[in-house]
């Protein structure tokens, strides 16, 4: 923790030996003068210093002088200066005449009262300092020339906090301290904070950090971090801030979150943990104007730049990914037993006499040939051709989402097409197509997903293939929308291939 000591030296104000009454200097008496040193630095950064090992210049510094044991105090505010003068007011004290000895108490900010609070908008550099208590304490000092030592000490807690934008984040925008209490009586003698008390509010963060209330236990959310591509929000489980502790935390914002953890473990009150916590991954439904709401992220994603999971038509799970339940990136890994985006593991697909393979549901009613496999044969089509005429019960977007999110079909595909301005571009470095809505003008973004096919993924950044629940007509192929750099368009192909889901709801 960061002291500083301040020396105490010649002023200009007697100090009565029992009354304190301001009499006329003496020549015989010792003037008290005030100075300051800068030690203990350590824990200075860049930015982030503010009252770690030396004050500004023209910072008031209350000083109390009282009589040995007589309880009664006079109030002398010095200011700062440069390379650690302090400025006695006009009248100073002065040592009392005689063999008295006094204590003597200094606070800093100056103006700090019985009850004390922290500001809760601490971004200038003003409302940072006034917030960070500071006392020290000399008692029984007997009269001398020399100087005399101040330790001042930090009665708040601070808590820095350093981001880094990681993955598919471009900016931190703000960051605030939530849930902690403002208040705290302070015993401006002793220097005695009590325990924190008020309202639980929110403390806006600047790069000096945050001085915080100690004696207080934050269960839950503590940090706001708001991002160019949304808010995150960091935990802790019962930590407890103490007075005079510098806590710090290292933090990497990414659009997929790190750990399922949310909690500091082993965070010791000089210790650093790096945590990348877990943003709102929850889909926002998105009106592009005709009523039905797409998402603004692919089933799968983390966030509207994650490419999301790969799924087969009608297959509820994905059978590779590139990050484990949590949102840990890996590098990828098949789930579910399934091995390959093929007809072999396809879902609807059932091995027949001899050479006969059957797609056994989605099939058109006439259709008596395209609906098998590697021959022809007499198997007569089911007469489904959409999620919808089961119920949604194999729409993988309505079994991981719930609710009435489904996956769009071909119509309200080309809707989208037909009624939205498509532009090509690089969101948190993953190319894809904003879709700018001709009727309202609100935009989704759906990145160049690729595709999977067979154990391989192909055209990342450069395709996309998304789903829709429909098949096309007198076919067991389902269509989908693609797009490149150029062109966005309606196709359609074999539904064991992995392609992604972009669902709407009603």
């Amino acid at each position: 923790m960061n002291n500083k000591r301040f020396i105490l030296a010649a002023a200009a104000v007697v100090l009565a030996a029992c009354n304190q009454e301001v009499l006329e200097p003496a020549v015989e008496q010792v003037p008290v003068k005030l100075a300051y040193s800068t030690v203990d630095v350590v824990e200075s950064k860049a930015a982030q210093n503010l009252n770690e090992g030396t004050f500004a210049s023209g910072e008031s510094v209350l000083v109390r002088v009282s009589n040995t044991g007589a309880g009664s105090w006079t109030d002398y505010t010095f200011t700062t200066g440069s390379a650690g003068a302090m400025t006695p007011p006009n009248p100073g004290p002065y040592y009392p005449a005689g063999s008295q000895n006094i204590d003597i108490v200094a606070y800093y900010p100056a103006t700090a009262g019985t009850s004390f609070s922290v500001a809760t908008d601490q971004t200038a550099d003003d409302s940072y300092k006034a917030s960070d208590l500071m006392f020290a304490s000399v008692t029984n000092q007997a009269k001398q020339a020399e100087a005399v030592n101040l330790a001042f000490s930090h009665k708040m807690a601070k808590l820095n906090v350093n981001i880094t934008a990681g993955q598919g984040v471009s900016s931190i925008n703000s960051l605030s301290v939530l849930n902690v209490k403002p208040t705290v009586s302070f015993n401006q003698a002793t220097g005695v904070v009590g325990s924190a008390s008020g309202d639980a509010t929110s403390i806006a963060m600047s790069n000096n950090g945050a001085v915080i209330i100690p004696a207080q236990t934050i269960n839950g959310g503590l940090l706001s971090i708001v991002t160019d591509q949304g808010t995150a929000t960091y935990s802790v489980a019962d930590k407890a801030f103490v007075a005079g502790q510098l806590y710090t935390i290292n933090i990497t914002v990414n659009l997929r979150a790190v750990g399922t953890t949310t909690q500091i473990t082993g965070w010791t009150s000089e210790g650093t943990v790096t945590v990348n916590p877990v943003a709102n991954t929850s889909p926002i439904a998105v009106d592009m104007g005709n009523g039905l709401k797409w998402a603004n992220m692919n089933l799968g994603a983390w966030s509207e730049t994650d490419y999301g999971d790969y799924y087969a038509w009608g297959e509820l799970e994905p059978y590779y990914v590139n990050h484990d339940a949590y949102g840990n990136e890996t590098a990828g890994r098949w789930i579910g037993g399934k091995t390959t985006y093929d007809w072999d593991d396809y879902r609807f697909m059932q091995s027949g006499q001899s050479s006969y393979k059957y797609i056994t549901k989605y099939t058109f009613a006439d259709n008596q040939t395209e609906c098998i496999w590697y021959d022809h044969g007499t198997f007569i089509g089911d007469g489904k051709t959409s999620f919808a005429d089961d119920n949604y019960a194999d729409d993988a977007a309505r079994a991981n989402w719930g609710g009435n999110w489904r996956t769009p079909t071909n119509a309200e595909w080309n809707w989208l097409i037909d009624n939205c301005t498509w532009t090509w571009t690089t969101r948190g470095g993953v190319n894809g197509m904003l879709a700018t809505s001709k009727v309202n003008s609100n935009t989704i973004f759906l990145p160049a997903t690729g595709q999977r096919n067979r154990t391989f993924l192909s055209f990342l950044g450069m395709y996309a293939y998304y789903w829709s629940s429909s098949l096309i007509e007198s076919s067991y192929y389902a269509g989908y929308l693609t797009f490149t750099s150029k062109n966005v368009y309606m196709n359609n192909g074999n539904r064991c291939a992995g392609f992604a889901i972009r669902p709407v709801t009603e």
